[in-house]
């Protein structure tokens, strides 16, 4: 699949650069020892050595040379300096538009940002990595069914094209008074409005942070390193010494993560011609509970199928490493398991606990149906991490393309001091799974279909969805 981004059309490009243009006009104003603050062009002596003395500060401080420049190698700045002499229109500084994480809503962001910046605002994005991999795609991988780079989105390129600076950071605390976020390793970063969507992590993350055989789906960015490293030990283990027992693959979750995880793990046996046994765990009595009866009885149809087993009605509580590996059940059941995959359903992340913004009795943000963090604070939240009031929208199922829309529209209107309009997700939607053999399951409001066609209705979509954030 070849990396591109769709071509702007001849107007588009018109307008790019008309934007990227230096204006070489008289200024009314000028940008002072690189802070933006204005001074009237009139009241400045241009022959003054305190004039000389801003503008080299200014100069130094553009390259990077001050102590509150972002000068490390993590910190890019996609755009040129601004200029000592630059036309500004409005007496009103740039104002700092945050986006932390780089969820998908963020992307199309990102996207949107390109040909529709908001004037004299600047963005910058802040993620963990310096790249992200498709969620919907991730199983596929495991199938064998995609090649990683046909995943993963560069975010160092993304936002060089769109114009946006990237930190590649973590985000340890968000501060909506001060409106400071501080990082791991990055100085601190002021905003006037940020936006939050960093998704969520598995439950229990305590344990499965705490056993080595444990792979937890999130990050998806880290996932398949981590999957392969541990993976390829085992493979190690047995070709050394080949037994009569197989390889115990255990998927921790029987949601429509798991599900489709379980499918593909089974698949990939045949690709390495391993003895594995795959096996879903989960606390719930039944698979896919948030599910239609007619998709759950498809799945375990094909479960019996494919000698996929189930083991449910008792959660995961502890794990043992010593000697052979076993996860032991709340009932007191021990199942043996060489290998565990977590994806159970959405929780909080650790890191929200150093954003001082009101959280749900979940731990999750709340939030505003127009996305607005119940506080009345310049901080807004949408996806996983993000409880709106008055809305049950399971977690990781709103669509991201009709979130960025209404966010789009809430940051030009949170900037230009408008009323804030209110996102309402579908109540239905079309769901498809993956079933890692080249054929899907799509669900929508109660009906359910199997089939080679599926599969390629879902592969055109990812893919199409994700050839928009690559760039060659």
């Amino acid at each position: 699949m070849a990396n591109s981004v769709d071509p702007l059309d001849d107007a588009d490009k018109s307008a790019a650069d008309n934007r990227s243009r230096p204006d070489c006009s008289l200024p009314d104003s000028i940008l002072i020892d690189g802070d933006l603050d204005q001074v009237p062009f009139a009241d400045i002596d241009l022959n003054s050595a305190e004039f000389a003395e801003h503008v080299i500060h200014s100069a130094d401080r553009s390259r990077g040379r001050s102590s509150r420049g972002y000068s490390s190698e993590n910190v890019l700045e996609s755009r040129p300096p601004a200029s000592t002499h630059q036309r500004i229109s409005s007496p009103i500084r740039s104002r700092q538009l945050v986006l932390v994480g780089a969820g998908e809503t963020h992307l199309q962001i990102l996207k949107w940002w390109r040909l529709n910046p908001i004037r004299q605002v600047n963005l910058t994005l802040i993620s963990a990595f310096n790249h992200v991999v498709f969620p919907g795609m991730l199983p596929g991988i495991l199938a064998g069914l995609y090649r990683p780079e046909e995943t993963r989105i560069d975010l160092v390129k993304l936002c060089q094209q769109c114009g946006v600076r990237l930190i590649v950071d973590r985000a340890n605390s968000l501060d909506p008074i001060t409106r400071e976020i501080e990082f791991a390793h990055q100085p601190m970063l002021r905003f006037d409005l940020a936006s939050i969507n960093i998704g969520s992590v598995p439950s229990a993350e305590p344990l499965w942070q705490s056993h080595r055989m444990m792979i937890s789906v999130k990050p998806t960015s880290t996932f398949l390193d981590r999957f392969r490293a541990r993976f390829q030990e085992l493979v190690d283990q047995w070709n050394r010494a080949p037994g009569p027992e197989m390889l115990q693959v255990a998927v921790v979750g029987a949601g429509a993560n798991g599900v489709e995880l379980a499918f593909s793990l089974e698949q990939c046996r045949f690709d390495l011609e391993l003895p594995i046994d795959v096996r879903v765990i989960d606390g719930n009595s039944e698979i896919l509970p948030k599910f239609s009866r007619a998709t759950v009885r498809c799945v375990k149809r094909l479960f019996k199928k494919r000698g996929i087993e189930t083991s449910l009605g008792s959660r995961v509580v502890d794990a043992g490493d010593s000697g052979p590996s076993i996860l032991v059940l709340e009932n007191g059941q021990t199942i043996r398991a060489d290998l565990v995959v977590w994806a159970t359903d959405a929780s909080p992340p650790t890191s929200l606990a150093g954003f001082r913004l009101p959280k749900s009795t979940q731990g999750f943000l709340k939030t505003r149906p127009t996305f607005q963090s119940t506080d009345e604070v310049p901080v807004f939240t949408v996806g996983d991490v993000a409880d709106v009031a008055g809305q049950t929208v399971p977690k990781g199922e709103s669509a991201a393309v009709g979130r960025a829309d209404a966010l789009q529209e809430n940051l030009v209107r949170w900037f230009d001091d408008q009323p804030l309009v209110e996102y309402h997700p579908r109540k239905s939607a079309v769901t498809i799974l993956s079933c890692g053999d080249q054929t899907a399951i799509l669900t929508y409001r109660g009906f359910c279909l199997h089939g080679g066609w599926v599969w390629w209705l879902k592969d055109t979509i990812d893919r199409r969805w994700v050839r928009q954030f690559q760039v060659s």
